[in-house]
């Protein structure tokens, strides 16, 4: 009488020897027919996808609401840029705003026509200003995805600013680009001061602005003087691929020179203050009547930088009006930085804590030069 133990027992060899071993390579070459088709597949779809013939196709075609959602995605855009975005991409008829972006020229046309339009519609500051938020997140997407990558980019007559050790900026003009060097004509009087004239073998510290507004920050070593029969003066730099985006910055921000008044100004130290401060609202400053004549250097919506001959110390509360801008209301700001420039006068670097939002739009408009 047999175990129990031993139904079902047999040799391993048996086993192995009805196991289907041709039916087990078949499939494996299925399976590997099978992903290697997939591969190739999707290999092809990809390259079909970068090519010119594919992405000339969605140029020809309108941005649809499901192109925005993948752009917002993408970019991580607020529900409220996404939404405007949407309204832009419709009004102008934009193509699919995922490939027009590597087109920003395009697309910095299209919102300035899109300002015009809106604006002839009594818009309110909080829409134009969010539209310009929108305008600048643009420009900051493109800088990441299509920006100047060396100095063998600048155009001809294009404008170099050069940062002093007390970063004073002085523009020089791009007068040659060869495939060695940068040749910049620099102002005559700067070459004949010792403190101000640019040294030779080290590096020097620049800032530049690409054709969509973005502004770069670079260095490169001052390599020799050229003066020539006109009395014009050159300085030879190497070139340089250490461009730095300021793509980081909140606001679009503008170099210029004009004329500013500013004054002192205090917080007014109440009840009510104190409960503006911890729920983080502007708080009540009072202005002092006497004002002092400055220069604007540059400004955006967020700050701007005065020049004046008073050593003004820092964290000092500041009221700005800058009449030639038409912004005659007094922003309130903090000199957050205070430098002394060779000629014995100040920048102070002023970060704005009380600005309403058409100020701030007046000074988007010059900023992205919507209105001149």
């Amino acid at each position: 009488m047999g175990s129990f133990f031993q139904i079902g027992s047999g040799s391993p060899i048996d086993a192995r020897s009805g196991f289907p071993i041709g039916l087990f390579i078949v499939g494996v070459i299925l399976v590997a027919t099978l992903v290697c088709g997939i591969w190739i597949l999707t290999k092809h779809l990809m390259d079909y996808k970068k090519s010119d013939k594919y992405i000339q196709k969605q140029l020809e075609r309108l941005t649809t609401q499901k192109d925005v959602k993948k752009f917002t995605e993408t970019n991580r855009l607020t529900p409220e840029m996404s939404t405007l975005l949407w309204d832009i991409c419709k009004t102008m008829k934009l193509p699919n705003i995922n490939y027009l972006i590597k087109q920003p020229e395009i697309i910095a046309e299209k919102f300035k026509e899109y300002y015009y339009l809106i604006k002839n519609q009594n818009i309110t500051a909080e829409d134009l200003n969010l539209f310009f938020e929108l305008n600048f997140t643009i420009e900051k997407i493109v800088a990441t995805t299509k920006g100047l990558l060396s100095t063998k980019q600048f155009p001809i007559d294009s404008v170099v600013f050069y940062l002093t050790q007390q970063s004073e900026q002085y523009p020089f003009y791009v007068k040659a680009n060869t495939t060695d060097f940068i040749s910049l004509e620099i102002p005559k009087f700067m070459f004949e001061n010792p403190n101000l004239k640019p040294p030779l073998l080290e590096r020097l510290r620049f800032i530049t602005k690409s054709q969509n507004g973005m502004t770069y920050h670079f260095t490169s070593r001052a390599m020799r003087y050229q003066t020539n029969p006109d009395g014009k003066i050159y300085l030879i730099v190497k070139h340089s691929e250490d461009l730095v985006n300021q793509a980081h910055r909140n606001s679009k921000r503008e170099f210029l020179d004009t004329e500013c008044l500013f004054s002192p100004a205090h917080l007014v130290h109440t009840v009510e203050n104190e409960k503006k401060k911890k729920h983080n609202q502007e708080e009540d400053f009072v202005v002092r009547p006497k004002e002092y004549e400055g220069r604007i250097t540059n400004i955006s919506s967020g700050g701007c930088c005065i020049k004046t001959t008073l050593p003004i110390k820092e964290k000092q509360y500041l009221s700005l009006t800058v009449p030639s801008l038409e912004l005659h209301e007094h922003m309130i700001g903090i000199i957050r930085k205070t430098r002394k420039l060779i000629d014995n006068s100040y920048n102070l670097h002023i970060q704005f804590l009380k600005i309403s939002l058409e100020s701030k739009n007046r000074i988007n408009t010059i900023a992205f030069k919507y209105e001149i």
